[in-house]
């Protein structure tokens, strides 16, 4: 008993001195990786996509960030909200940061909004999270702090481990648009 003890406390010790020795060094112990949403690499992927009037989305090889394909929207003044419109089937417990590479081809800013939920049944506006951004013409990443995410009618938390839905839309556009979107992931 006392052989065993001894084996695993020196490969504690052993591990431990790894970790120390790394970190007095000045090398940085890596970080776990982001978790992709969606890089479109998977034809698949567009499974998981919600599909209606207003907007054509498709797999392009234009303005990708990760791999070889991006996702192209096109999205039309006949709809009050185009754009992108996922479901999930897992929260996102433990990530801090939703983020998405955007590209914008216009000459022009384009003002995108993003809508999070955490209830499936197409929460009022009051009762799901909600925010928007200012997309520069060209490369734009899109951040929201997860951990500070709240309700924009009750202020109430968003729960995280039961997110179910993600938006990215222009509201009412006046004429035709188009956005390559492209690495939507989540990081610690």
């Amino acid at each position: 008993m006392k052989t065993l003890l001894c084996k695993y406390f020196l490969r504690f010790v052993l591990i431990m001195g790894v970790i120390i020795g790394a970190a007095c060094s000045g090398d940085k112990i890596p970080a776990a990786n982001p978790f992709t949403l969606f890089d479109f690499e998977d034809e698949g992927e567009l499974d998981q996509l919600h599909w209606e009037c207003g907007a054509m989305m498709e797999r392009d090889t234009l303005h990708a960030s990760s791999g070889q394909y991006s996702l192209r929207i096109d999205m039309y003044p006949n709809q009050e909200y185009p754009g992108f419109k996922a479901g999930f089937t897992q929260g996102w417990h433990g990530y801090n940061k939703l983020t998405v590479d955007l590209y914008n081809p216009q000459a022009t800013q384009i003002k995108i909004t993003y809508r999070i939920d955490d209830r499936a049944d197409n929460p009022p506006y009051g009762d799901r999270a909600q925010g928007s951004f200012v997309l520069v013409p060209g490369s734009n990443t899109l951040a929201v702090d997860l951990e500070n995410l709240r309700t924009s009618g009750t202020d109430r938390t968003l729960a995280l481990a039961r997110i179910c839905g993600l938006y990215l839309f222009v509201p009412r556009p006046g004429h035709p648009l188009t956005l390559y979107l492209d690495n939507v992931r989540l990081e610690r």
